[in-house]
């Protein structure tokens, strides 16, 4: 899928969730503008916010198509929000993004190159360093364990050192803070499940998919830095 031919490239919804954090979106809303991908639209959904951030974010970037809630849904059901237009737009992807985010400027091509692959690939999902540490990983995918009912980050708290790690490789589940499904996944799964209000969602989203046959897929080659607990203070 060549850059010089962008509709062969699918089309990708980015979507991000705003509460009150206009500092924060705009920081990664202007890394999303070096972004080197050539077909996406970005989704800027306001869950309530009374900080003026809604007016402000539509006058610096009024490309960007601003969904405002009357009050703050959760993470689950305000992501929905822009899910849902998303679809209505003939998405082929969504991708969930955080605010308190910026993005490398090739991760999404490397995220979608990595899905387009093979057909079973549902969710992808990139290397996620600490935003204070830019060598430091905070997320390389996730495993559950069943049995004792927990999840933990892989390789977190490891700097960027092993080679090894490099190649694409299938998690239990990505975290929402910046995950891409593919449409036919959302298609078969549906939204998030509004009930988790917020956390363990994402993770929900990507068993249902993997009991449906998807694969979840770590994409170390795209990468990002994560503000980490700052959109939740």
């Amino acid at each position: 899928m060549p850059q010089s031919e962008p509709d062969r490239w699918p089309l990708v919804y980015i979507i991000i969730l705003n509460w009150n954090q206009l500092e924060l979106t705009l920081d990664c809303l202007d890394s999303l503008a070096a972004l080197e991908y050539p077909r996406f639209e970005i989704v800027l959904v306001d869950n309530g916010s009374t900080d003026g951030s809604p007016a402000a974010i539509r006058s610096r970037y009024p490309t960007v198509t601003v969904i405002e809630n009357e009050e703050n849904l959760g993470f689950s059901e305000g992501n929905n929000a822009g899910i849902r237009y998303a679809l209505a737009q003939e998405a082929d992807y969504v991708l969930l993004l955080n605010n308190d985010t910026v993005v490398e400027r090739f991760f999404l091509t490397e995220l979608i190159r990595v899905a387009e692959a093979d057909p079973q690939i549902g969710i992808v999902g990139p290397k996620m360093y600490y935003f204070d540490q830019p060598e430091m990983i905070w997320c390389a995918g996730n495993a559950i364990c069943w049995s004792r009912g927990e999840t933990t980050r892989l390789q977190a708290e490891q700097l960027d050192t092993k080679p090894e790690y490099e190649q694409p490789r299938a998690v239990d589940f990505i975290t929402a803070c910046a995950m891409a499904v593919k449409r036919q996944v959302i298609d078969e799964v549906g939204l998030l499940d509004a009930r988790y209000f917020i956390y363990y969602d994402e993770a929900d989203w990507c068993v249902q998919a993997a009991r449906r046959g998807y694969q979840v897929v770590y994409v170390p080659a795209s990468k990002i830095w994560h503000k980490v607990s700052a959109a939740m203070g």
